[in-house]
């Protein structure tokens, strides 16, 4: 297993260079992979989003599911975080019965 690279602090402060916005609406009760950050950038630092038309379970690094390991996000509400290091995928998956979109942006390095 390789050790993540220790960041040091003028390297924290300067700004996010690369960019990334999404949109995803999902058509069945299945697990969807919104984006690979790998293969966008090394890692994202800051992301951003909302949930529309029904609730969503959302997870960073892994495949989305409903046993508690994925974070549930209601419809009409959102999420930000900065300071935050995602390398993997990041998936979604419905909630109910009503398919949902999200609409979101992350940056990193």
């Amino acid at each position: 297993m390789t050790l993540a690279a220790l960041r040091s602090q003028i390297e924290l402060e300067q700004p996010l260079p690369s960019f990334r916005g999404f949109t995803v609406t999902t058509t069945d009760a299945n697990a969807v992979t919104v984006l690979t950050v790998s293969s966008l950038m090394e890692e994202a630092n800051r992301i951003t989003f909302v949930v529309e038309f029904g609730d969503m379970y959302i997870n960073f690094g892994g495949t989305a599911t409903s046993d508690g390991t994925s974070m549930l996000v209601p419809a009409g509400t959102g999420y930000t975080e900065e300071n935050i290091k995602i390398t993997g995928i990041i998936s979604v998956m419905r909630a109910g019965t009503t398919n949902s979109r999200i609409r979101g942006s992350i940056w990193g390095r």
